[in-house]
């Protein structure tokens, strides 16, 4: 396979190579538009600069590379607008990319970064014990932090979302809940889930009962075909929309659960959707409790329970953390990891178990 050059992407953006170079170093001086293009570009082959190129500009760019898996989701969308402000206050700019939820892109996104001349990256990974982006940041003097990530070899921002779910599972079953089910994004694809799904099985056998099987779904998904429904399809269907079947299949057994949580806001919306749709009541006959506190639950009705985390905050701090470390021409050091508290909204889809313990579903 032939070597992706700089002329490549040039031709492939519809630009010029000057063009081309300025997006890589002088990112503030390209018109956004032009500057997505080029980024499109780079990513769609695979471009990397070579290391005499990236050597061409060693004054600071004031610009903070940011990676996060989507905008889809407004937790991330909210954790943006805090880096964003925070960046501007202090005179800096911010260079987005977006991976999808795709380990290759987390590498692919910081390749181009440190070709830009960021000064400092904030990024979630899918997973920093094994990422082989972290891997190659890690050897390079660019300060990092790692928003909602957490790992002890590596700067984070974050809360306790293996602890929030124990805690989650503690008031559930202090309202008489028992058959408590956890609906999860890809666990391959997020420690986070990873986390809230231990706090999980760790609080159903804190409180001594049998932690349900994980149901896990995509993170991200589209609506359903014109004229089908979620809970028309069958289980294993990969249809876009149809993989919560399963979570419909659940709910109409006999012995279904009284309370069900989703790894995340967005998860638990769509469950409270399927719930609906195969005709039970929220919160009377099952609650459902998502992770997040995302601000658009606020317009829903019923309005979500959820685990909230401070996703401006988040952001807020991972910036301060990098602008420091960038002041002080150094690495944010691993002890300087924040975890940020929690708290749980219940909102109104949650409810004490409306069945006596002998007569649940």
């Amino acid at each position: 396979m032939a070597t992706v050059g700089i002329l490549d992407v040039a031709k492939a953006a519809e630009v010029s190579v000057a063009t081309v170079s300025r997006a890589l170093n002088e990112p503030e001086k390209v018109g956004a538009k032009t500057l997505l293009r080029v980024q499109a570009a780079i990513q769609a082959m695979g471009y990397e600069p070579n290391a005499s190129a990236r050597s061409l500009r060693s004054q600071r760019s004031r610009v903070i590379g940011v990676i996060l898996p989507t905008l889809l989701n407004p937790v991330f969308a909210e954790c943006l607008k805090g880096i964003a402000d925070t960046a501007a206050q202090g005179g800096y700019a911010i260079l987005p990319f977006f991976t999808d939820y795709h380990i290759e892109r987390e590498s692919q996104a910081v390749a181009l970064l440190l070709a830009s001349n960021v000064e400092g990256i904030v990024l979630v990974v899918s997973n920093p014990a094994s990422s082989p982006a972290l891997a190659r940041l890690s050897k390079t003097t660019c300060p990092y932090v790692l928003a909602y990530n957490q790992h002890p070899d590596h700067p984070c921002v974050t809360v306790d979302g293996e602890q929030a779910m124990i805690d989650l599972i503690a008031h559930l079953v202090a309202g008489s809940h028992h058959r408590i089910a956890m609906v999860t994004g890809h666990l391959h694809v997020s420690d986070r889930a990873q986390q809230r799904s231990r706090g999980y099985t760790r609080g159903m056998e804190q409180a001594g009962l049998r932690p349900l099987a994980l149901l896990e779904v995509p993170f991200m998904d589209q609506a359903p075909a014109k004229g089908t429904s979620q809970t028309d399809a069958q289980p294993g269907d990969t249809r876009a929309g149809t993989h919560l079947a399963d979570v419909a299949t659940l709910l109409r057994q006999a012995h279904r659960p009284t309370a069900l949580i989703g790894s995340n806001d967005l998860i638990a919306m769509r469950c409270m959707r399927t719930a609906q749709q195969i005709g039970l009541r929220i919160p009377q006959d099952i609650s459902v409790v998502g992770f997040d506190g995302i601000g658009i639950g606020a317009d829903l009705f019923p309005r979500p329970a959820t685990i909230v985390q401070p996703n401006e905050e988040i952001g807020r701090q991972c910036v301060g953390l990098l602008l420091t470390a960038v002041k002080r021409q150094e690495a944010v050091p691993t002890q300087a990891s924040v975890l940020l508290p929690h708290r749980f909204d219940p909102g109104e889809s949650c409810a004490p178990c409306p069945f006596p313990p002998d007569a649940h579903p």
